[in-house]
């Protein structure tokens, strides 16, 4: 069995070497410093993805971080890293790892051709000049555990196509196809229900209900569900204290802070585990500090809870913490920004790029040099 505590002291010993701080390290990872200090106190291990990006920041091998030691050339074992890899893949169970790489590789949302045509101020549709073509020919993925943001100026078209998505409107061409399932071929009277079952919503004005508590907002979208009582309380709990919300859950949304609000509706979003989160603009109601942590949170869901999001914004820095960027004009997605191993100042610094690139004025860039 692996030493955390040996484990951990050595990756405090190597990121001093290569003169970074917790913050630096986490920032180059995507993750939080909270996630760094538990790894080099020993309360907890990196996660599997995480392993391979580590050792190169770091400058050592996976051989070297599960020995909790730098080992000399001379020493080194005959067996190589994808070896290692496959040791570690018995020990945690090799049917959480393939089922793992199996979410990665899904696709839970596939938009292909997607038009939405609004009819002139006659009422009569087709190519009039009062006739509104408001999103056009729009195709693209989402796999699962991903964290994808459409950026656009306003009036481009991207709360539009957000809203054809979570069956409030229909397109008036081509398939959105959710979890397997066509939506655009779902009968009216079923779009609510397939809501409750398989959407999330994260709305910039948080849509609590007051007269609630944050513990009962959040439960409420498992009642819906008809989750049994019993397994309620245990699922909010665990939830609430991945979201720093634990101790609030019997407070009144008027008592808790913006930032505290927004992770309950957070929580009550992802606890009922739909396919897919989307949210309309979720940092426009909150100041800067709150948005980080709602960003934040959002990259830990899809990483330790396997969420899927997908976030339509106008604000650069908040798409970069995305690990893919859609942008829109004029009702179409022009091109597209993957992040790869870089950090988030350097895909921030892509997307000024892109924007350039693009003439646009209207997004909401920050006069700093980063976000």
């Amino acid at each position: 069995m692996m030493n955390q505590i040996r484990i951990g002291a050595f990756i405090s010993e190597r990121r001093k070497a290569r003169g970074l701080t917790q913050s630096q390290l986490a920032e180059k990872l995507g993750i939080t410093d909270k996630a760094v200090s538990k790894w080099e106190t020993g309360r907890s291990m990196p996660d599997l993805s995480l392993f391979l990006p580590l050792c190169s920041l770091l400058g050592i091998t996976l051989n070297e971080l599960f020995a909790g030691e730098c080992i000399a050339q001379e020493n080194l074992r005959e067996k190589a890293d994808e070896i290692l890899l496959e040791v570690v893949t018995n020990w945690l169970g090799r049917d959480f790892w393939e089922e793992k790489e199996d979410k990665v590789s899904q696709i839970v949302l596939k938009v292909e051709n997607v038009c939405k045509r609004y009819e002139n101020e006659q009422g009569k549709s087709g190519e009039g000049k009062n006739s509104i073509l408001a999103v056009k020919d729009v195709s693209f993925q989402v796999p699962r555990g991903s964290f994808v943001g459409i950026m656009g100026a306003s009036g481009c078209g991207k709360t539009t196509l957000l809203n054809l998505i979570a069956t409030i409107d229909r397109p008036t061409n081509g398939s959105i196809w959710v979890g397997g399932q066509n939506i655009v071929e779902l009968p009216e009277e079923e779009t609510a229900a397939f809501r409750r079952r398989h959407l999330g919503f994260v709305f910039q004005e948080y849509n609590l209900l007051e007269n609630l508590t944050i513990y009962e907002n959040i439960a409420l979208a498992l009642t819906i569900k008809e989750v049994s009582k019993d397994k309620i309380r245990p699922m909010i709990e665990e939830l609430a204290g991945k979201l720093a919300i634990l101790s609030i859950l019997d407070q009144f949304p008027h008592e808790v802070s913006g930032g505290q609000r927004q992770r309950c509706a957070c929580a009550r979003a992802i606890i009922a585990d739909p396919d897919i989160i989307l949210a309309d603009e979720p940092t426009g109601a909150v100041d800067s500090h709150a948005a980080a942590q709602l960003l934040d949170t959002f990259s830990m869901l899809c990483r330790e809870c396997g969420a899927t999001i997908l976030m339509v914004t106008h604000d650069a820095a908040a798409a970069s913490c995305c690990d893919r960027v859609l942008f829109m004009k004029d009702g179409e997605i022009r091109t597209s920004l993957k992040r790869e191993q870089e950090s988030r100042q350097a895909f921030f610094a892509e997307i000024l790029k892109k924007i350039e690139w693009m003439g646009e004025e209207a997004y909401a860039v920050p006069e700093t040099d980063g976000p």
